[in-house]
């Protein structure tokens, strides 16, 4: 069939070279099943050694809606509720926190509509440096994060979307109060390890020194290449707010378990929380870790590091999603990057119109 051919060099080509990106990874996915999986260009600019469709991609902000699918799976337990209060879970920080977030829930940590201080806002944490080097225990670190986050003054009314990193960094240290473990380790054995997504991790992937993983990319005059290591991304303590890399094989499963969900199935959660997870509260376009392109039904976010960029769209209705990826992160890879989504749709669209 058509999809055999596989994504073809020139077209993956005339994208990297218009926009000049390190590198460029494409995947499509129909029916729940990846079609198409490819990636050119260089792991590390300056040095001779090729991407491939199996290396890991930093996901960024994609990495939230693996976030608030965990939320999920505690709230159909019972462990938790999409009702439950920062005020609850965090009884001792009443009267030290702002008074107007004690009762901000979980839903509105994760759709943006607690009323939290913007995206830009960590870096006012007083300890925000601190934790790029902070030994404490991880669970130790978001407590901290957070107790000086529900510090700062609200950016905006409760209930209006405000996008909020710091929000989703909240939810997961609620999640570790209410399990005892770690984001991390939730993580691996709630979703990771049953989607069998075993190469996927956090932060950066590669390890120092070897070039066994594409390296991240600043972009100022040209473009420079940024080691793995502990000032190649944001702390670990953001985690739950979008610190996983990933192959594109591993977060196609991820995908096919929502794209299964917005189509009544059970998978992680059961069909009717799926529903939940991808439907925003009204008012807004922003759903549980997916933004939402309501004329078309579709799911899509976006997500960087600064050093890498990364694009996902799923269209429940056409039952297809596409991902673009690569290993730089300023406007060229924004653009680079959301212009092979728009190409792999149309690629879509017409092999379909020819009955593919």
């Amino acid at each position: 069939g058509r999809w055999s051919r596989g994504l073809g060099d020139v077209y993956k080509r005339q994208i990297q070279d218009s926009y000049h990106l390190p590198s460029l990874g494409a995947m499509l996915i129909v029916g729940g099943q990846i079609v198409e999986a490819e990636a050119i260009g260089f792991r590390k600019l300056g040095a001779d050694v090729q991407v491939t469709s199996h290396d890991r991609w930093h996901l960024g902000s994609n990495g939230k809606a693996m976030t608030a699918t965990l939320a999920a799976i505690f709230v159909e337990r019972g462990e938790l509720s999409w009702s439950t209060k920062i005020g609850d879970v965090f009884p001792e920080l009443i009267g030290k926190i702002r008074p107007e977030y004690v009762d901000v829930t979980l839903f509105e940590l994760l759709s943006h509509t607690g009323g939290l201080p913007s995206y830009g806002s960590m870096r006012r944490v007083s300890s925000w440096y601190s934790f790029f080097n902070n030994s404490s225990p991880i669970m130790v670190q978001r407590k901290q994060f957070s107790d000086e986050y529900l510090a700062l003054d609200s950016e905006g009314p409760r209930g209006k979307y405000l996008y909020s990193n710091g929000g989703y960094i909240v939810a997961g240290a609620i999640l570790e109060k209410v399990t005892g473990s770690s984001w991390e380790h939730l993580m691996h054995t709630e979703i990771f390890d049953p989607l069998g997504m075993s190469s996927t991790g956090f932060g950066v992937p590669g390890e120092p020194g070897k070039i066994d993983e594409p390296w991240g990319h600043t972009l100022g005059d040209f473009y420079s290449p940024i080691e793995p290591g502990v000032y190649a991304d944001y702390p670990p303590v953001i985690g739950p707010a979008g610190l996983i890399h990933s192959t594109l094989d591993d977060y196609a499963t991820f995908i096919a378990e929502h794209l299964a969900g917005a189509h009544g199935i059970d998978g992680l959660v059961s069909a009717e929380t799926f529903i939940t997870l991808h439907t925003p509260p009204q008012g807004t376009s922003y759903a549980l870790g997916w933004a939402i392109d309501g004329d078309k039904g579709a799911l899509y976010h976006s997500g960087s590091n600064g050093r890498w960029y990364a694009w996902v769209w799923v269209a429940p209705k056409r039952d297809f999603a596409m991902v673009s990826v690569t290993n730089s992160g300023q406007t060229p890879a924004k653009e680079g990057t959301k212009a092979a989504i728009k190409a792999l749709v149309k690629r879509f669209k017409a092999a379909s119109d020819e009955g593919y």
